[in-house]
């Protein structure tokens, strides 16, 4: 009984040493996939996907803004935005390391690293400025529809089902 008792005792104490050991070979691995992927990204055009969605909406409700008018929207964008968003891109190790596997991280990064797979990821900002478009179309059509269930929805006694 002894030994059971000091077995299990032995168990416990390590296990946190094991778990914390894990999450350190996670979060290096991430801190691997962040970097690649940093170096790769342009946060510029990042910000760009931010704005241009609301000056095109701006320009569909026939407010045409002047060259100028974009370009200090872009200033505005970029000056208030590059450090933080870059910011949080960077501390997006810990979250991979607390959501994903050591094996998932290894294949995201050895994916991101490989010639196919770097190409690949490069031009997701491109399929995503592809469809930002079409999602807004998609939006606007329902939105008219919706906003009555919506308006319905938040207006109800919340005890109400």
């Amino acid at each position: 009984m002894r030994f059971l008792t000091g077995a299990v005792l032995a168990l416990c104490f390590t296990l946190p040493v094991h778990a914390e050991t894990d999450r350190e070979a996670r979060l290096s691995v991430a801190r691997d996939y962040v970097e690649a992927s940093m170096a790769d990204m342009d946060i510029q055009d990042f910000i760009r996907q931010l704005w241009q969605p609301m000056v095109q909406q701006m320009a569909a409700n026939r407010q045409e803004l002047s060259p100028a008018q974009i370009a200090d929207i872009e200033v505005l964008f970029s000056d208030e935005l590059t450090a933080p968003l870059t910011e949080v891109m960077h501390r997006q190790d810990e979250i991979l390391a607390d959501l994903l596997t050591l094996e998932e991280l290894t294949a995201l990064r050895d994916f991101y690293t490989s010639e196919h797979g770097g190409a690949v990821m490069r031009k997701m900002p491109q399929l995503a400025r592809a469809q930002q478009p079409m999602i807004s179309r998609v939006l606007q059509d329902a939105m008219p529809r919706m906003m009555p269930r919506i308006e319905e929805i938040t207006t109800r006694a919340p005890d109400t089902e």
